[in-house]
């Protein structure tokens, strides 16, 4: 008998995840994706191209191995081009539907810097993939 297995296991497996990002600020996000072969923000390479998100709205990316390649850390860079007056970001890293780590947590952007897992540690995270 064949055993069916749970597409979360599969997903798991076949390390597919999903950056959902959840733009509260009242201007438009750029995202680049960043992953390492350690859990460290120096020596991050991109992941894709940066992609933006208009503020009040969501987005979202899926990576496999064969469409990105893999390394075993993922985080992000975020910037905006106007400094958002109101509001803060969230980015999840969605391996399963119950596994949903914040990448990005509540971070209110007030500028036009780039801000990453080096310059804002406790609200910019490096996960593993």
């Amino acid at each position: 008998m064949v055993q069916i297995r749970p597409i979360d296991e599969f997903k798991r497996a076949l390390k597919i995840i999903s950056i959902f990002v959840d733009n509260g600020l009242n201007q438009a996000v750029t995202v680049q994706l960043k992953a390492n072969r350690e859990s460290a923000y120096a020596k991050s390479v991109n992941v894709g191209s940066a992609f933006t998100v208009s503020g009040g709205s969501q987005d979202s990316r899926t990576l496999t191995p064969d469409s990105c390649g893999w390394l075993p850390y993922i985080t992000v860079a975020v910037s905006c081009s106007t400094a958002p007056t109101s509001g803060a970001l969230d980015i999840y890293l969605v391996r399963t539907k119950d596994d949903q780590p914040k990448l990005v947590d509540s971070l209110a952007i007030r500028d036009t810097y780039v801000h990453n897992a080096s310059t804002d540690s406790t609200k910019i995270f490096i996960l593993e993939w």
